[in-house]
């Protein structure tokens, strides 16, 4: 009855009703403590199938890395894997990575945690994987320094998760150099639950609190932000006020400098957990959640195999004869030049003012045409050595494409190919295949090198 859904309660009912004359009914209690014992001894038996399991995975794949956190009665607590491919893969992109613990698809309700992170076709990837006890900072911790070491010590760039406390203090404790960003659906969806002025776009509230929120600099949002709590006398236990204290974590103009490609939320890896539904449910034992996670798994890579291919045998379609669009067409996969491709051709409809020019320094503001003043962006062009260019929106910064108003005025400027900087390797059809062999592969230290720099990195 418990594998078909029932409940304790239910099962009491249903037993103490087929059961007339007992002298004694069974309780919900008594349901309850007999499944913990029976699922206790099943997962340690299946602990034991697991484990044989992931040896012979090492046995064919020498890269193959997993951890088990066995209890003082020796008992199963969670469990950490990750094979070659997907440690080869973080070695190519891991400037950032998606963390969630909260999907439970298993009959213990062990929470399902993997390591997601986006490849150079956009797709989702997997960085490994793991079936966790619980969710405390202790077991977070655990989990982390398993997969730091299974990862060759090599921190994520930036990592994002939802709001819980136990993930920010983990993530303190493991990866102490590492951004680390709040998921941006986490947040709307708290906002609307504590801040009723937000369920309606049409409040006052509403539209001050978004022209705060998407200020492009600190000092701005920090000034805009004391204007917000005055006027509407936010006090201090306001949720708003205790989210404030926690500003680096979620606010844009925190991360204008921060890699995430193209990421703000979860929602990759609720992706993911989407996917393995279709494998696996809350009835899946353990030595069946190994068997459908490796066909998931399968699959998944299968769709990145087809858009590798994609690349390979086709040719983008050009809509300009301008060289800098020919040039991105060259080098990166089709997925990322069709979104470099928007760029460019809206970049066309670019409306730019000079603003000041020292020397070989150029500053404009660069906005759409039917667009109002206010949203325009600053633009610095500086070609002393080499053009170097920069703008308000920072979308080359977090994302790794050039914007629009960066490409208006390269191709104003008549400029005959994209500046190699701005190409990044992490977007191309050879990123996936720098890394020849995890075996001989030594990453040294490494936490220091930023985002951007690891693009150009060669491995």
């Amino acid at each position: 009855m418990h594998s078909d859904g029932f409940g304790p309660t239910g099962i009491a009912r249903a037993v103490n009703a087929s059961n007339d004359g007992s002298p004694s009914a069974l309780t919900p209690d008594q349901v309850s403590s007999h499944l913990r014992a029976q699922r206790a001894n099943n997962m340690g038996r299946e602990a034991a199938t697991v484990a044989n399991q992931f040896q012979q995975k090492r046995a064919e794949d020498p890269n193959f890395e997993f951890a088990m956190e066995i209890d003082v009665d020796e008992n199963l607590r969670s469990m950490f894997w990750a094979d070659s491919r997907a440690r080869e893969a973080y070695l190519t992109f891991s400037d950032v990575i998606i963390v969630d613990v909260t999907y439970k698809t298993n009959m213990y309700r062990m929470p399902f945690a993997p390591f997601t992170g986006v490849n150079h076709h956009r797709q989702s990837t997997l960085f490994g994987c793991a079936l966790l006890a619980d969710e405390t900072e202790e077991t977070i911790t655990w989990l982390f320094r398993q997969w730091l070491k299974c990862m060759f010590d090599k921190a994520p760039g930036c990592i994002i998760t939802d709001m819980d406390g136990a993930m920010r203090n983990a993530i303190r404790r493991v990866f102490p150099n590492t951004r680390h960003r709040f998921c941006s659906w986490h947040i709307s969806r708290h906002l609307v639950e504590h801040v009723p002025d937000m369920r309606d776009a049409t409040t006052q509230f509403y539209k001050e609190y978004n022209h705060w929120f998407y200020r492009k600099h600190k000092a701005n949002s920090e000034k805009e932000w004391g204007a917000l709590v005055e006027k509407y006398t936010l006090h201090e236990r306001h949720w708003l006020c205790k989210m404030w204290d926690l500003r680096m974590h979620w606010v844009p103009a925190y991360f204008r400098d921060t890699f995430t490609a193209g990421m703000t939320s979860s929602a990759r890896s609720e992706s993911i957990n989407a996917f393995f539904d279709g494998f696996v449910n809350q009835s899946t034992t353990l030595e069946e959640f190994m068997v459908q996670y490796e066909k998931a798994l399968v699959d998944r890579r299968k769709k990145e195999a087809e858009e590798d291919w994609r690349t390979k045998s086709s040719h983008a379609v050009l809509k300009t004869k301008s060289t800098l669009e020919a040039d991105a067409a060259k080098c990166y996969t089709i997925n990322f030049f069709d979104l470099f491709q928007l760029q460019f051709l809206t970049s066309i409809d670019c409306w730019e003012d000079k603003e000041s020019e020292n020397g070989n320094v150029t500053e404009y503001k660069v906005r759409m045409r039917n667009e109002e003043e206010w949203k325009s962006y600053k633009v610095i062009y500086d070609v002393s050595e080499s053009v170097n260019a920069t703008c308000e929106c920072a979308m080359f910064e977090t994302a790794g494409i050039l914007c629009r108003h960066i490409l208006r005025k390269m191709d104003m400027r008549r400029l005959g190919s994209i500046p190699e900087r701005y190409l990044l390797n992490r977007w191309t059809i050879g990123a996936r295949y720098q890394v020849n062999s995890l075996a001989s592969t030594s990453i040294g230290d490494s936490d220091e090198v930023t985002s951007l720099q690891q693009g150009f990195i060669k491995y």
